[in-house]
């Protein structure tokens, strides 16, 4: 168990150690144009794709901007793997808990003292 408790507490440090991340995929786009029999490609353009609730979006990136997005797009990715790995661990800790023998409950009475659970006498 204590392994275990050390194990969430360093997953738990990692992810809140990723200070900036981006929903989403970063793709390169490029297309190309026929002008005067002529093909000319044009690009790249770079695209952040993904889905936020239940919702597609797509935004353009500028090229200056491309390789840090990628870098927040990648933090998000590890993001969601140590999150996974956190609540498999504590899955696996609850489940450990659950498992342990509870305690018996003591079932032999506590022998008061004489007369003083009684009712007085009447004298």
């Amino acid at each position: 168990m204590d392994q275990l408790a050390a194990e969430r507490a360093a997953l738990l440090a990692q992810l809140q150690s990723i200070d900036r991340l981006r929903r989403g995929s970063l793709s390169r786009q490029v297309y190309s144009k026929k002008r005067d029999g002529q093909t000319r490609t044009q690009g790249p353009y770079f695209v952040l794709q993904g889905f936020h609730q239940g919702k597609k979006f797509s935004r353009r990136v500028p090229a200056s901007q491309a390789a840090q997005v990628e870098q927040h797009v990648g933090n998000f990715k590890r993001f969601q793997e140590l999150a996974d790995q956190c609540v498999t661990v504590t899955d696996q800790m609850t489940q450990l808990a659950e498992a342990k023998p509870e305690r018996k409950k003591n079932s032999s009475r506590r022998k008061s003292k004489s007369g003083a659970s009684r009712k007085p006498r009447p004298s």
